[in-house]
Parts: C-alpha cells; structure tokens; sequence
C-alpha cells in the first residue's frame, strides 16, 4: 500500500511539473509579441479633400503605425540583436516583409467635419530572417529609407501648409469654395505621398529578395504616380531577377524616358544587357555614365565588376568589386577574394 502511494505521489510530481513547465510555456506564447498587428489610421477632412484623398491619408497613417509595432517586433529577435542593425535598417526590413490588409472603412461626422477611419491587419513574414537581414545588408535600401522619409517629411510639410492657408481664408469670412487649382495641389501632394509609401515597401521587399511582392508594390507606385522614376528601375531590377528580360527593358527604358541620367535605371539596364554578347559594351558606357552621376554606390560598382567579368576582365573585375566592398558590400568582399588566383599579386585582395 505503502509502496503503491509513493508511486503514485511521484507520478503526481512528474505531471505537477509537466504542468508547470507547459504553464511557463503558454505563458510565454501568451506574452509574445504576435507576428500579426492590427492597427488603425484616422484622417479629418477639410473642404481641400475628395474621399479619396482622406481614405489614402488615413491608410498612410495606419500602415505608419503597423510598421513601427513591426520594428519593435522584428527588433526583439535575436537575429536582429546579433545583427546589430539600426533603426533605419529595422525599418527597411519591416517594410520589405509586412503585408497589409483592410479590415473596416468607417465615416461618421464629428462637429462639422466626416472623419474616416481606416483599420488593417498587418501580417509580418519572419520566415527565414537571418538569410533577409543579409541580404538586405547587401543593399542600399536603407539609404534610400533615408531619402523617402525626407520626400515624405517635406510633403506633410507642405500639405499642412495648404491647409493653414485655406484655413486662414475662411477664418477671414472666405465663403466661396476652395479654387480648382488649390484641389489640385492638394491631391497631386496626396498622391506623391501614397507613391512614396509603396516605394517604401517595394525597395524593402528588394532588399529582402522578394521579387514578386516588390513587383506588385511598384507597379502600384507607377498607377499611383507614373513620373515616379526610381520606380521603373525598382520594377525592371524585379522583372529581372523573376527571369523576364524582355519585360524589364521596356520598364527601365520607360524610366530612362522620364530621366535619361537615372543613376539607378542606367545601372539597372546595365545589368539587364551584360547577359547579351552584343550588348556587353553598352553596358558598361550605361554603368560608366551612371557612376560619373553617383560614385558613391556600391550597387553600380558591382554592376560594373559583373560587367567587366563578362568581358573577361578580371583585375578590373577585382578592382570594383573590392570598391564595393569597401563601401560596405560584403559579397562584394567574397567576390574580389574569389578572383585573386586570375589577377595575381597586383590584384591583392584586402580584407576587410
């Protein structure tokens, strides 16, 4: 009897601390941060606004705030700690893996003026994160995360200044309606600012190797805004890594149109033209001129070693690839150590 209590006692321990231990486990899936966030937009309409521009607004607005919950999210995984990313680079990651989708549109009136909310659900794809963080450490999308969030600063800037303005019209007893020209200044600034975003997105999902979705995202950038340059060459450098050549060269000529000096669709065509025999030396007059315009990228200095490994030119192949490396692209790095046995000792690689 006596024995027949002790095992049961100690079976009683064993699914005490079965319990417990899955007790500490559910408590802290409870408490992890979930990889879906909902967040909500909200936008106040003025009488410069159509529907269409507050809905764009208040989605910008949700999507900015999904996008910092994701970088919180993302940046308390170990990969990013050991990583030591920075928090435009975080941002950029977060960009390139979130998907958005639209739960509820609501409009209800508050005073005299309709305020529409808009509400998404914001799915992030953690899948293979320390293979995107390198990838992404490859490219200048941070850089260029700088650079929008410049663009978007001076247009909300120059949006709240419109609306002062109108403001300061009818405070002064203004009661004819806003002229057409100042409507249309206002939505050609809406617009900027909702191509902006998907630029945002597309580049992300470039750094992190996302073909198709970057596609999607600046083929809504050119619906949005088809003066939007970069976003040829961003939508050409996707149809080319999905294996539609053809494709690509008619979006980043259609960008070479708008700017014929894009430093970004002329590396772009380079790249795209390097894969043709007969085409190996325009490429590199395209990469020539695109450095001459921006020769601080390591991007096109890599475009160019490609270029010069395809004309069977590897010290200067070495050459570039290690001007990459030394702006910070480490496969780069790999490529210049790759050729020393072709270019010998004057090609001595330097590690970085």
């Amino acid at each position: 009897m006596a024995i027949c209590k002790e095992s049961e006692m100690k079976r009683l321990v064993q699914v005490f601390v079965i319990l417990l231990c899955g007790g500490v486990w559910f408590g802290q899936a409870a408490y992890a941060v979930p990889s879906v966030v909902v967040s909500e937009g909200k936008y106040v309409m003025g009488d410069l606004d159509s529907k269409k521009d507050a809905k764009a607004l208040a989605l910008i607005e949700a999507k900015r705030l999904a996008l910092e919950q994701a970088g919180t999210y993302i940046a308390s995984s170990t990969e990013v700690k050991n990583f030591q990313l920075s928090k435009d680079q975080i941002n950029t990651l977060a960009s390139g893996i979130m998907s958005v989708e639209v739960l509820k549109e609501d409009w209800k009136m508050s005073g005299e003026n309709m305020v529409v909310t808009i509400q998404i659900r914001a799915t992030i794809d953690t899948s293979n994160l320390k293979d995107k963080i390198s990838r992404m450490q490859e490219d200048e999308s941070t850089e260029n995360y700088k650079e929008i969030q410049s663009q978007l600063a001076a247009l909300k800037k120059e949006l709240s200044e419109l609306k002062a303005e109108r403001q300061k019209e009818t405070a002064a007893g203004a009661k004819e309606p806003p002229t057409k020209e100042l409507k249309e200044k206002h939505e050609d600034i809406v617009k900027r600012m909702s191509a902006l975003e998907y630029v945002e997105k597309g580049n992300g999902a470039l750094a992190s190797q996302r073909w198709q979705a970057a596609l999607d995202a600046f083929n809504q950038v050119i619906a949005i805004n088809a003066g939007m340059v970069d976003a040829y060459a961003g939508k050409s450098f996707a149809l080319y890594m999905l294996r539609k050549p053809e494709e690509a060269i008619v979006s980043v000529d259609k960008g070479l149109e708008i700017d014929p000096l894009s430093p970004r669709n002329l590396g772009v065509k380079a790249l795209i033209l390097k894969d043709r025999p007969d085409q190996v030396d325009v490429a590199l007059g395209l990469v020539n001129k695109a450095l001459h315009i921006a020769p601080g990228s390591q991007r096109l200095y890599r475009i160019r070693g490609e270029v010069y490994i395809k004309m069977k030119r590897p010290r200067l192949a070495q050459a570039d690839f290690l001007t990459a490396c030394k702006l910070g692209a480490k496969e780069a790095c790999r490529r210049a150590e790759l050729l020393r046995d072709k270019v010998g000792p004057k090609g001595q690689f330097e590690r970085r």
